[in-house]
């Protein structure tokens, strides 16, 4: 079984983050990622579509694994890990429990609403939709606990740009060092 780290991201940088209420906030280079239809957000993301409510706030990164070149998802908890001035989100130093997926299901994501699937990778059910991940090639990321007891849990892909901005830290939240140079992709 791999071992439990603790990740952050570094605090006070701007995220490639926006918050989506209607069809023009959409901006012209995320339009075929982000569609609205039935009065929800339909994203293009690596890891599986995924939908959210209108007026979510919506992270992005370019991406050659989708048809779009962009990878979004839903910030499901960019109440508790952002700040938005002015429309502009930047991050907090929010310290997260991760693990490395492998072929054994983490312990610390037990009540989730979690499958392994017939190809030996895994899928998390969301708030926002269906995220899936490889042993080897992607970190389950526990971010707290919903308000019904359930983790709030998603998977990292270690291809993806935004892999690159987690910090792994002790358990007194000091760094050890960026979780791309202790295990790249």
């Amino acid at each position: 079984m791999a071992k439990m780290i603790r990740i952050h991201k570094q605090a006070g940088q701007k995220k490639d983050a926006i918050r989506i209420s209607k069809a023009s906030d959409i901006p012209d280079f995320l339009r075929s990622s982000v569609d609205i239809a039935h009065g929800k957000l339909y994203l293009t993301c690596v890891e599986g579509n995924e939908t959210c409510p209108l007026g979510s706030v919506i992270g992005y990164e370019t991406s050659d694994k989708t048809p779009s070149g962009y990878n979004c998802w839903c910030i499901g908890n960019a109440a508790t890990n952002l700040v938005e001035i002015d429309g502009v989100f930047y991050k907090k130093a929010t310290v997260m429990s991760a693990m490395a997926v492998t072929e054994e299901f983490p312990k610390f994501l037990e009540g989730a609403n979690i499958t392994q699937d017939p190809d030996g990778s895994w899928s998390i059910k969301t708030d926002w939709g269906v995220s899936t991940g490889f042993p080897g090639q992607a970190y389950w990321v526990k971010y707290g606990t919903k308000e019904d007891g359930t983790p709030d849990a998603n998977i990292l892909t270690k291809t993806e740009k935004s892999y690159q901005d987690y910090i792994v830290c002790d358990e007194e939240g000091n760094d050890i060092g960026f979780l791309s140079k202790i295990d790249p992709a």
